[in-house]
């Protein structure tokens, strides 16, 4: 919440031990850095999202197989949507942090491509795996941005709705399939 409300770089540690009503030795015996507290569990996701694309379904090409498995990550990131969000408003306060988020999805992208090369037997990611990886990962961007992002309304008291759905009060999963959906011709 501090974070959210006076932004990343201007929140001290001291701040954030006050507000936990902890003192920062405390804080550094369970944080070595406060960038620490905004860790959403991202070396997990990553291996969560290669296991994803790996069980894909062996009929879907690769973008489908990647979308798929970014659809897994979606279903956790909705249970958390007030952290997400909060989350969202500290990395728009701070360069740093959106550096580390574009490092994470970065990291992304490349177990991506690397799910969807084994998944054709190959060993190591070829160019269709690439650019299905790197498509999927520029989906997911444009539909978190959509979903975490501030309401339409900017007006609104709070952006924040209960449960997993955006303030359009459309679900992040959907957002991606939304998104993926403008990438295929009508039939």
């Amino acid at each position: 919440m501090l974070f959210a409300r006076d932004g990343f770089d201007a929140t001290t540690v001291e701040a954030i031990a006050e507000r936990a009503e902890v003192s920062p030795r405390t804080f550094f015996r369970y944080f070595a850095a406060k960038e620490e507290v905004l860790d959403m569990g991202w070396a997990e996701r990553r291996e969560r999202l290669a296991r994803l694309v790996r069980e894909a379904p062996a009929v879907a090409d690769d973008l489908a197989a990647a979308v798929a498995a970014l659809e897994g990550i979606a279903v956790d990131f909705e249970a958390e949507r007030h952290r997400v969000v909060l989350r969202a408003a500290a990395v728009a306060s701070s360069s740093a942090l959106r550096g580390r988020t574009a490092d994470t999805l970065t990291a992304w992208e490349a177990t991506l491509a690397e799910g969807l090369a084994a998944r054709r037997g190959l060993d190591a990611p070829d160019e269709e795996a690439g650019v299905a990886a790197a498509v999927a990962v520029a989906l997911w961007r444009w539909a978190i941005r959509r979903w975490a992002g501030p309401p339409a309304d900017k007006a609104a008291a709070d952006p924040v709705q209960p449960g997993g759905d955006a303030p359009s009060g459309v679900p992040l999963r959907e957002l991606l399939q939304r998104a993926t959906a403008h990438l295929t011709p009508p039939t």
